[in-house]
Order: C-alpha cells, then sequence, then structure tokens
C-alpha cells in the first residue's frame, strides 16, 4: 500500500491544538490528502490529558496496563507506551502523532519506532514535530507552515532534511547580571545523598543512591521513565516528605534538623515547563522577573527602582526583542527564557531544569541551551538538568544516570 506519510514542521508561533482540530475535521490538507471518511485517531499529550480527566471527574478508566491499573499510576513514558497500542488497537484510518519523542526514554523512544514502523505498513501517519531529527523514516513529504497555520510548502522527506539548519547560524551572547546582593553563604558540597532510598507502598523506587553536588557543576540527571528522576528532584527541593529520615545534607544542613522549606527552596532556582500555565496575567517580561525575586505568580505590589534596574539587567541579558514586551505575547521558547531568568535573578547557588526544552522548535531549543551554558560558564550556580534528550551544544560536566537494580534504581557517575 503506497502511503503518503506526513510530517507537518511546527514552529513556536504554531497553534498545535488548532493544527490537530483542522486535520480532523480534513481541512488543513485538503489539497494535499484527502482524509474524507477515514477514521482518525491522535497520539498526543492532549489525549493523555483528556484520559486523565475522565478518569478524575468520572472514575472511568480505559487505559490500563499488566503493571498499572489507570494512566495515574503511570509515568509519562509509560503513559504514551500505553496510549500507543491502546490506538493501534482501536484500528483508525489516520494516526495523528504530536511530537511523539518529548517525556520517553531512549528505550521507549525504540519500542514507539518499532510500533510505528509495523503500523506505516497498513495506516496513514500524519506527524506534528519541532525538530527535524525527530521526523520519522517512514514519513515520506514534510509541510511547513507560516505564522497563521497556513502551509507554506511541500518537501521531499529527503530533501527536506538535507536543507542546512538556520538555526545554527542564529547566536547570541548571553552574559549574566552581577548578583545585586551579597551571595548566600551556601556549603560546599551543596548537595549529599548517602544511601537514599524509597520505596512507594510495595513498590521499591530508589536504592541506595549515593550523589555528591559541588558549588558550580553542571549535571544532567538522566534514567528511563518511572526511574525515580522526579522523586530525586523533589527531595532535593524540599517537596516530597520521604526525605525525612533519610542521610541528606541540604546546603550544609542535615534534612529534617529544624529546617523551614522555604530554606531550602530560597536556595534553589527551579523550572519546568508547566510552571508557565500558573502565570496567566499579562505582565511585562520586567515585571514576571521582579516576581521572582518577591517569589510570587504575578506582581503585586509596586517594585522598588532597584527592582526594576535588576529586572532591565536580566530583560537586556535575554535580547533587545524581550525588551517591552508582555509576556503572553512572546513564543513558547521566549516565555521559557523568561522563566529560567525569574528562577535566576537571585542567583541561587543551585538550578534545576526539568524537561526545560519540551516541545521547543529547532531555533528555540538552541537558543535555550545556548543561555544554559553561559549560566553554567558563570561557575556560581550549580545545575541540575533533567532530560531523556542528547540536546546539540549541551555540555555537562558529569551526567548522573539512574540505573535499575533488583531492588530498584541506584545512581551512577558518568
Amino acid at each position: 500500500m503506497n502511503l503518503q506519510h506526513t510530517a507537518i514542521y511546527l514552529n513556536n508561533s504554531s497553534d498545535k491544538k488548532q493544527i490537530i482540530n483542522e486535520l480532523l475535521n480534513n481541512k488543513l490538507l485538503l489539497n494535499h490528502i484527502d482524509l474524507t471518511n477515514l477514521q482518525s485517531a491522535v497520539f498526543s499529550t492532549l489525549t493523555i490529558d483528556k484520559l486523565l480527566d475522565d478518569e478524575y471527574r468520572h472514575d472511568r478508566i480505559v487505559i490500563s496496563t499488566n503493571e498499572n491499573t489507570s494512566l495515574s499510576t503511570m509515568s509519562s513514558g509509560q503513559q504514551k507506551k500505553a496510549l500507543l497500542a491502546y490506538l493501534i488497537g482501536q484500528k483508525p484510518d489516520v494516526l495523528v502523532l504530536d511530537d511523539v519523542y518529548s517525556n520517553v526514554d531512549k528505550s521507549t523512544q525504540s519500542h514507539i519506532n518499532q510500533e510505528l514502523e509495523i503500523l506505516s505498513k497498513t495506516t496513514l501517519i500524519i506527524q506534528l514535530c519541532f525538530r527535524k531529527r525527530d521526523i520519522l523514516a517512514c514519513i515520506k513529504q514534510v509541510l511547513t507552515i507560516d505564522t497563521k497555520n497556513r502551509i507554506l510548502n511541500a518537501l521531499n522527506a529527503e530533501e527536506f532534511k538535507k536543507n542546512v539548519e538556520n538555526s545554527d547560524n542564529k547566536q547570541h551572547r548571553f552574559i549574566l547580571p552581577a548578583s545585586f546582593s551579597d551571595k548566600l553563604d551556601t556549603a560546599n558540597p551543596l548537595i549529599e545523598l548517602r544511601s537514599v532510598s524509597v520505596n512507594y507502598e510495595d513498590k521499591q523506587v530508589l536504592s541506595e543512591v549515593n550523589w555528591t553536588i559541588r558549588k558550580g557543576e553542571f549535571w544532567q540527571l538522566v534514567g528511563p521513565n518511572g526511574s525515580g528522576k522526579s522523586t530525586l528532584v523533589s527531595m532535593i527541593c524540599g517537596d516530597n516528605p520521604k526525605a525525612y529520615n533519610q542521610n541528606m545534607m541540604l546546603f550544609g544542613r542535615k534534612k529534617g534538623s529544624g529546617e523551614t522549606i522555604w530554606d531550602i527552596k530560597r536556595q534553589i532556582g527551579y523550572f519546568t515547563p508547566n510552571m508557565v500555565l500558573q502565570f496567566t496575567r499579562n505582565e511585562t517580561v520586567e515585571n514576571m522577573i521582579i516576581s521572582g525575586l518577591n517569589d510570587s505568580i504575578g506582581l503585586y505590589v509596586e517594585p522598588t527602582d532597584l527592582q526594576k534596574d535588576i529586572a532591565i539587567s536580566w530583560a537586556q541579558m535575554l535580547g533587545e526583542s524581550f525588551r517591552n514586551k508582555l509576556f503572553q505575547q512572546l513564543s513558547i521558547g521566549q516565555q521559557r527564557m523568561v522563566m529560567v531568568a525569574r528562577a535566576m535573578v537571585k542567583h541561587p547557588p543551585l538550578l534545576i531544569l526539568d524537561e526545560p526544552t519540551i516541545e521547543l522548535d529547532d531555533e528555540n531549543s538552541a537558543l535555550f541551551i545556548e543561555m544554559i551554558q553561559a549560566i553554567a560558564a558563570e561557575k556560581q550556580t550549580s545545575i541540575i538538568y533533567v532530560s531523556h534528550r542528547d540536546e546539540k551544544n549541551l555540555k555537562p560536566d558529569k551526567v548522573f544516570e539512574l540505573i535499575r537494580t533488583h531492588k530498584g534504581y541506584t545512581g551512577i557517575e558518568k
């Protein structure tokens, strides 16, 4: 069967929800592929979110596995694997794949590739992707779109992949503003974990984890879906009660020795993409950065002249295109850069970035990584960068990998 498998190459100005809606209503591709009377299914985090909402609101479980009784008990990678199996079982004529590799480990990526290779022989695949390297081997044509979601052109997939990536030529020199106050008198090492083990009910997640993070070190934290990366990060941030009764030193103080959660959090800058959803007010970029000084969601008090000057210096560091802009007007990639500036404005001893480049296009991801490398080069802030994706030009000093043992996951330094 000669199926015209198609990829739509997105950028961070694309309205993905609208694109999916137009695909399902046979509007977007009408001049390229006729989907009339074809049954479509959507593989997307949007689909997972809807199914999770059904579980929560109506106690209706559509997808389960032998290991997990519902989607809500699965890791993000397990959710995607289970969703794909479910959708294949529905035998659709068309499968729409939305950013298929986000939040999945390399083993799951390999599994998904194998399943899609088989499926592509009988089912039309339409892939939405932000990265050229994510385009599936079965794709025959690639469509590019403009900022209004209109198709600009269609290229043979091999020809498209060979095109020079313009994002490689766009560079910006990031120079971090100086600290506005005296540095926190933090211990070195910043973090010490000794024989940390965590279980949830009868399931052992972490087993005998030992990890030391010193001042100025740049770490990448990796491991399979469900290996306990989020658990480990939440324990370091002070959000997880499992950290009590563990042998942990956080910023020179033993965990559980009378510190408050704010004693820990004031020494950590933290960013994960879901945080952007909390900021719905139409604040300026400068006000967003000032809110980092106040640890607030938005700005509710008149900032001081010093705070304004600090925010302006960080906005200048980001680039002229950020000055005097409203946060909601920015692209996804620009918003994330503002959020990192917000996390860094107090020059915390530790910066934690949790899957920060999910759904960033080639250009924005390159710029984002450039900014992180600039922070790392200062050697003033330690970084924990959590991701499954190997980003071009990301150069951590060390990698901490969670690996499976017969008792759960333990960590090794690479």
